[in-house]
């Protein structure tokens, strides 16, 4: 019997370290950059530390295990629950303005079956699409949309620079060629930002791009002030949509926030990865299907009331789409 609770309590102190000790070391990523990669983890975090620590309790771990526990837990507690609290805010009530559907999805680039994409899209009958990983090989996902959605431009460049814009309503394109590449090349990622006007004479922009994760730091950091640059040089209400590859618990995202006083309206939307990929001998195709557990889509706002927003179905990528409706309040 000692033996066995020897065994559980090494086990529950193995857990502590592993949950309590990033959980802590992240509450210092505001100041070490480094350690903000860990707090892309605070959804495992969070119940990790909860089960540690409540394990610590039940078989009686000494008194310093089991307070590293409970600070784990506490780091934790303290960046995870405001975001999730936050998510149970109702949202503004609709005004009788006139209403935009936006759509924003990561198609995924090893995602072939352009037929379902454009089904999903048509299920839900967005106003306006702003697609990543749009790469060349998914080309035909063009004629399937344009019928509904002749407006269009598309980035083509390096990795996260295949990026597209669908939409019902006339825009007018005020992104640059250095922005928005329409050829392979090096340049990495992109952006497209283009203006609309509604049929009651307001105007608002949509800005949509894909981000690289965040390391390394230097990359993420040079990414984000290019779009923090663009956004305070747009004009009027303003939508940023797009695949951040970050989540909304890290110093970075909440940085950008900060530096571009655009509202993030995603809260705890969790989105990725409803696959991954793995090496072929371990399952067939190289798919893995898996339980998402990172919210790395984001909308934010300038001068818009986002009335609805919600996660649509699995469409065949690994990201989850993300689907907003909203309202441009007359100046």
């Amino acid at each position: 019997m000692r033996f066995l609770l020897g065994f559980v309590r090494l086990v529950v102190g193995l857990l502590i370290v592993v949950t309590a000790l990033p959980a802590i070391l992240a509450i210092l990523g505001g100041l070490v950059p480094v350690l903000d990669l860990l707090n892309h983890l605070q959804l495992l975090l969070f119940f990790g530390t909860l089960l540690a620590l409540i394990l610590a309790l039940i078989v009686r771990m000494p008194r310093l295990v089991a307070i590293l526990a409970f600070l784990g837990f506490a780091a934790s507690a303290w960046t995870f629950v405001p975001e999730w609290s936050s998510s149970l805010a109702p949202r503004p009530a609709p005004t009788g303005a006139p209403t935009v559907k936006l759509m924003t999805h990561n198609m995924f680039g090893l995602n072939y079956d352009m037929k379902r994409m454009a089904a999903a899209i048509a299920a839900e009958n967005p106003d306006i699409v702003a697609l990543q990983e749009y790469f060349p090989a998914q080309q035909s996902l063009d004629a399937m949309l344009k019928p509904s959605y002749p407006y269009s431009v598309r980035c083509q460049g390096g990795k996260r620079a295949n990026i597209g814009l669908y939409s019902k309503i006339p825009f007018d394109k005020e992104m640059s060629d250095a922005d928005c590449p329409d050829s392979p090349g090096s340049q990495r990622t992109a952006h497209i930002l283009a203006g609309f006007t509604l049929s009651d004479g307001t105007h608002f922009s949509v800005l949509t791009t894909h981000m690289d994760w965040p390391f390394p730091i230097d990359r993420q950091q040079e990414e984000l002030s290019a779009i923090e640059d663009t956004v305070k040089q747009a004009q009027g209400p303003l939508l940023v949509v797009g695949d951040f590859n970050s989540t909304p618990w890290s110093y970075a995202m909440r940085g950008f926030e900060h530096e571009t006083g655009l509202t993030r309206e995603t809260r705890n939307l969790i989105t990725f990865p409803e696959l991954f990929t793995v090496p072929g001998r371990l399952v067939r195709g190289g798919i893995l299907h898996t339980w998402p557990i990172l919210p790395l889509d984001q909308v934010f706002e300038r001068g818009v009331r986002v009335t609805e927003l919600h996660r649509g179905e699995f469409t065949g990528s690994d990201h989850l789409p993300v689907i907003l409706t909203f309202e441009v309040p007359k100046g």
